[in-house]
Formats: C-alpha cells, sequence, structure tokens
C-alpha cells in the first residue's frame, strides 16, 4: 500500500532526530512495517518504533541496516523496515510512527494527504508533537505503511 504522492523530491536530511508523524485508522488492521524514503545506492541504519500515544508504551521496535533501492511502480528509491511480528492497530485509537535514521540524503514527500484510503482501510495522519526532524502529516520519510 503506497501513500505517495506527487511531489516527491530529494533530499531529505537526517540530522540525528527521528522522523514521527501520528496516524489512525478506520477499523482494526494489522501493520508489518513501514516503507521510508531513500536514495541510489544508500546505506541507512534505521530503528523504527510504533507507540500508543496514551501511554507512550511501544507497541513495536525494529532496527537494522538497510539498503535502498528503486521502487518498481514509482519513481523513487527506498526501503521497508518489516516487523518480526505484526501490529495490531485498534480502530481510533492514536499511534506515534517514529523513526531514528542514520545515512546519506534521502528522498522525500511534499505534500501528502493527510486521509488516504487503502485496501479499504482510511489512514489519518495528524502532526507529531516534539522534533519530527521535519516530518509532519504532509510530507516527510514514510511513502506507505505495510499492511496485510
Amino acid at each position: 500500500m503506497t501513500f505517495v504522492q506527487p511531489g516527491v523530491s530529494n533530499y531529505w536530511n537526517h540530522s540525528g532526530n527521528p522522523d514521527a508523524v501520528n496516524f489512525t485508522v478506520d477499523k482494526p488492521i494489522r501493520l508489518y512495517g513501514v516503507q521510508h524514503f531513500g536514495s541510489e545506492g544508500g546505506e541507512y541504519t534505521v530503528t523504527t518504533e510504533v507507540k500508543d500515544t496514551t501511554d507512550g508504551s511501544s507497541l513495536v521496535r525494529q532496527s537494522g541496516v538497510y539498503f535502498s533501492v528503486k521502487d518498481e511502480t514509482d519513481s523513487y528509491y527506498g526501503f521497508d523496515v518489516q516487523f518480526d511480528r505484526p501490529v495490531c492497530l485498534e480502530k481510533s485509537k492514536l499511534y506515534k510512527l517514529v523513526s531514528l535514521i542514520s545515512g546519506p540524503l534521502s528522498w522525500y514527500v511534499e505534500g501528502g494527504e493527510t486521509s488516504v484510503e487503502s485496501q479499504g482501510v482510511r489512514f489519518t495522519f495528524y502532526p507529531s508533537d516534539g522534533n519530527t526532524n521535519g516530518t509532519t502529516d504532509k510530507r516527510g520519510q514514510f511513502p506507505a505503511l505495510l499492511i496485510g
């Protein structure tokens, strides 16, 4: 499932601050991972986490080194951070997606939509509190959420 909108650009700096966005879903789903933007030949060290915003608890955390490849259906480079186990998300609950990314400059999206429907699920995005390295509900590092 891809959320990328027109306006995919390069380049985004990874400043040592995490990229983050909040979101809800309109029905219970399983989240298998998150796609990130990259760059041609890019190697990234990433820690991605999904948090429950009500108490700040971590529902899943995945770390590793990832290599950017060109997406088969779109014209950008990126990589998937797949979780060791899917995360069960509840309807209308607010979640925070956070990724700490280290590596070369990457592509990013500008002018994304705050509400997107894919595979019968409506995702609504909200700005996250704190320093988000410039990622908001309309721009940043996350072109897609991987659902089943």
